[in-house]
C-alpha cells in the first residue's frame, strides 16, 4: 500500500528508523531522492592472532666499550593479540553513514630469550651480573608515558608486556571522517599505533564513472602517543616528543599534521588484470609546537596497462626547521651522534614495476642535513625496514639511513605463487647507505609462506656490514662508551624467523 507524505514527515520518519534501527526494508524519500536496501550486518566480531619472533644475530662477541665493539644481538618473543569490533550499522539505517564502529583490543606477550643478559656489559647500577639487558628496547620497555620514569640508571627496568592498543571510535560518512582514540596509524611519518585522532573532509568532483578516483580530501591528524603491539615490538604508549615547563614540569602537546590530497583518475578490473591511471598530489604540513615545522610534498603516479604490467613512482620529501635553541647552535644539542642543523630537509623516491606477480623497485633516500633529527623516524615512508642495526648503537636498532647528510640507493625484487596449500612469497632487497657517521651494505632475503589454515611462517636472511667512522661512537646511548680513534667495521648480519596464527 502507497501512502503520500509531506516532506516534513519523511524526513521525521527517517530520523526515527534510523535512530530505532526499524529500517530493513526499503524507504522510498523525496530528501534523499535514492532507493537502498542494506544488508543486515552483525554487531559484534573478533579477531586476534598467536605469534612469535626470533631475531639471530650472528655476531657474538663480548661487548668492549674501550674499542667500540659490541655484539649483534639475538631475542625471541611470544605475543597474542586480541580485537574486538562493534558495528553500529547493525542499528543503524543512514545513507549519509559509511561505517560507524567501535573497537577494543589487548596485546600481551613477553620475551622468550634475550642475549643482552649474557653480553658481558656490566652497567654501573644496572642490577645485571655481566650482562646489559638492553632488548626490551623491543619487547616491553617502558620509560612512562613522558619518558621521565625515574628508573635510575641505565637501562631501564619497568617493563609492560600487557596493553590496550585499540579502543576507538570509526565514523564514516558521505563527507567527513573522523578516527579517535587509540588506533592503528595509516599516517606517512607515523607508523604503530596512535593515541590520537584523525579528521577529514572529502568530496568527489568530475566524470565519476570514467574516473572514479576523483576526491579532494582536507586532512588533519594529532597524535599524542605512540605505541607497538606486533611480535617484533611491543612498546606501551609512550610521547615521542615532550616539552619541559618552566616549572620543571613535563607535558606533552602533541605531534599534528595538516594537509590536502587531490587525486585524479581511476582503474578498471576487467577480471584478470586492472587498467587505468591515477594521481594523487598531497601537500602537508607537520609541527610539534615549539620544536619543529615540516611543510612538504608527495606526488604519487599508478599506471596499470591492463595486461599485467604496472607502474608506480613516488616523489616525497619535507623540509624541516627546528626551533634554534634545540640545534647545535648555543646548546650542544645532538641526534643520534650528529649534530643538528635548524634547517634541514629530505627527499625520498620509489618506482615500481609490476610484472603480472613479480614486482620490481629502485629507491633512493637523503638527508640535507639533519632532516630526520626530530621527524620522520617515527614513521617513514623509506619503502624497507630501517630498524635492523644493533640495539647498542643510536636508538633501537636504527640505522644510519636516518643520519646526518644520508644518502641510501637499493633495489629489490619480488614475487608471489599461489599454491595448493596457500601463497609462498618472496623478495630480495640490496641497499648501500653513505653518511658522514657510517657506510653501511646489506643484502636482505625475505620469503613467507601464508597457508590457507591461516597459519603465516617467514624467514629473513640478511648480510649487513657496518662501517663506523672516527670520532663517533657505536655506544653512543651507554654508559662508559667514547668515540672511536680510528674506523671499525662490524658484522650487523642477522635471521628474522616468525610464526602467525590469525584468527
Amino acid at each position: 500500500m502507497e501512502y503520500k507524505k509531506s516532506k516534513l514527515a519523511l524526513y521525521l520518519i527517517s530520523i526515527i528508523n534510523s535512530a530505532l534501527a526499524l529500517a530493513n526494508e526499503e524507504i522510498t524519500s523525496e530528501i534523499f531522492n535514492s532507493t537502498q536496501s542494506k544488508e543486515k550486518t552483525s554487531f559484534f566480531s573478533f579477531s586476534g592472532q598467536l605469534s612469535t619472533f626470533t631475531k639471530a644475530g650472528f655476531n657474538n662477541v663480548e661487548v668492549d666499550t674501550a674499542i667500540g665493539q659490541y655484539p649483534t644481538e639475538s631475542f625471541a618473543t611470544v605475543f597474542g593479540q586480541f580485537n574486538t569490533y562493534y558495528d553500529m550499522l547493525a542499528f543503524i539505517n543512514n545513507d549519509y553513514i559509511n561505517k560507524f564502529e567501535f573497537g577494543l583490543g589487548a596485546s600481551g606477550g613477553g620475551l622468550v630469550l634475550d642475549s643482552t643478559l649474557r653480553d658481558g656489559a656490566s652497567f654501573a647500577g644496572s642490577g645485571l651480573n655481566g650482562g646489559s639487558g638492553l632488548n626490551n628496547n623491543y619487547f616491553g620497555g617502558w620509560l612512562g608515558y613522558l619518558l621521565d620514569a625515574p628508573y635510575g640508571s641505565y637501562p631501564f627496568k619497568d617493563n609492560r608486556y600487557i596493553m590496550l592498543h585499540n579502543a576507538y571510535i570509526d565514523l564514516q560518512t558521505k563527507y567527513f571522517n573522523i578516527k579517535a582514540g587509540r588506533y592503528e596509524s595509516s599516517m606517512d611519518y607515523h607508523s604503530g599505533y596512535v593515541q590520537g585522532f584523525n579528521l577529514d573532509f572529502h568530496t568527489s568532483y568530475g566524470d565519476s564513472v570514467k574516473n572514479n578516483l576523483n576526491q579532494v580530501k582536507v586532512w588533519w591528524f594529532s597524535s599524542y602517543g605512540r605505541a607497538f603491539a606486533y611480535s617484533e615490538w611491543l612498546l606501551d604508549f609512550y610521547s615521542v616528543k615532550t616539552t619541559l615547563l618552566d616549572d620543571g614540569r613535563r607535558v606533552n602537546f602533541g605531534n599534528h599534521a595538516v594537509g590536502t590530497d587531490i587525486v585524479y583518475g581511476g582503474f578498471k578490473d576487467s577480471g584478470t588484470y586492472m587498467s587505468g591511471q591515477s594521481v594523487l598530489v598531497r601537500p602537508f604540513f607537520y609541527f610539534y609546537p615549539g620544536l619543529y615545522e615540516a611543510p612538504g610534498l608527495k606526488l604519487v603516479y599508478e599506471k596499470q596497462f591492463g595486461n599485467g604490467y604496472g607502474l608506480k613512482a613516488t616523489i616525497q620529501g619535507f623540509y624541516l626547521h627546528v626551533q634554534r635553541e634545540f640545534t647545535t647552535v648555543g646548546s650542544g644539542a645532538r641526534r643520534y651522534d650528529e649534530s643538528i642543523d635548524e634547517h634541514s630537509g629530505n627527499l625520498n623516491i620509489i618506482i615500481q614495476g609490476n610484472i603480472y606477480n613479480y614486482n620490481v623497485r629502485i629507491g633512493y633516500y637523503q638527508n640535507f642535513g639533519s632532516g630526520n633529527s626530530h621527524f620522520g623516524t617515527y614513521g617513514n615512508p623509506m619503502g624497507f625496514d630501517f630498524w635492523t642495526a644493533g640495539v647498542y648503537d643510536i636508538g633501537a636498532s636504527i640505522s644510519d639511513v636516518i643520519n646526518r647528510n644520508s644518502k641510501s640507493a637499493y633495489i629489490s625484487g619480488g614475487g608471489f605463487y599461489d599454491l595448493k596449500y596457500g601463497r609462498l612469497s618472496w623478495d630480495i632487497l640490496a641497499r648501500i647507505t653513505k653518511s658522514p657517521r657510517s657506510d653501511e651494505e646489506s643484502i636482505a632475503l625475505s620469503i613467507s609462506h601464508a597457508f590457507k589454515n591461516h597459519i603465516a611462517l617467514g624467514l629473513k636472511l640478511e648480510w649487513y656490514r657496518d662501517t663506523t667512522k672516527a670520532g663517533y661512537n657505536p655506544g653512543a646511548t651507554l654508559p662508559g662508551s667514547s668515540a672511536l680513534s680510528q674506523t671499525r667495521t662490524d658484522d650487523r648480519s642477522h635471521a628474522f624467523i616468525t610464526f602467525d596464527y590469525t584468527f
